[in-house]
């Protein structure tokens, strides 16, 4: 029997790239805009030593219980790849179900090909200023699929989180990645 009330959720999401494609300023973006969309937000972040060019993953849950768990995951319901390398070390962490964006600019080889979204996000980035908003490209095209957060929130949360002078852009970037895919 339906109350009416909606059933509470959590989501687990996995941003995973290389140090420099601003995979962890994703997730914190991410972050901002759920919590502005009243929503629990706990994410944690993973890179090698080097920093620009090791593997990197930021695992973030997006809640609406109110005590949300750790975001430590052996699967995730959605897994946003950047790279080749972080695709291969990462798509064992995904279920049946889970929903897979790809930058297909860098990633050529995939073993999935369900719920596998690709996206050329580097390309959309290139055109518009630099490879350095492919991250913001590849948001866009999140929320589009997702819908994990309003549109509303994740740009006021891009607005808030880069600085003044690269605003413009990054606004377009995630407008090219939202637009990219037809409402589903």
């Amino acid at each position: 029997m339906n109350s009416g009330k909606k059933e509470k959720t959590q989501t687990s999401i996995r941003f995973s790239g290389v140090g420099g494609m601003g995979v962890i300023l994703s997730s914190i973006i991410l972050g901002k805009a759920a919590i502005y969309d009243n929503k629990n937000a706990v994410q944690t972040q993973s890179y090698g030593a080097e920093q620009r060019g090791s593997k990197v993953k930021s695992d973030i849950l997006i809640s609406d219980l109110d005590d949300p768990s750790y975001p430590v995951f052996d699967k995730v319901d959605i897994l946003v790849a950047f790279s080749q390398e972080a695709y291969d070390y990462y798509v064992t962490s995904t279920k049946k179900k889970s929903l897979l964006l790809i930058n297909s600019d860098l990633i050529e080889k995939t073993s999935i090909k369900r719920n596998r979204f690709n996206i050329s996000a580097t390309s959309i980035a290139e055109e518009l200023l630099s490879k350095k908003i492919t991250n913001v490209v590849m948001l866009g095209a999140l929320i589009k699929l997702s819908k994990i957060v309003s549109r509303e929130s994740i740009l006021k949360a891009i607005v808030e989180s880069v600085p003044k002078s690269y605003v413009d852009v990054n606004v377009k970037a995630f407008e090219r990645g939202y637009d990219f895919f037809q409402d589903n």
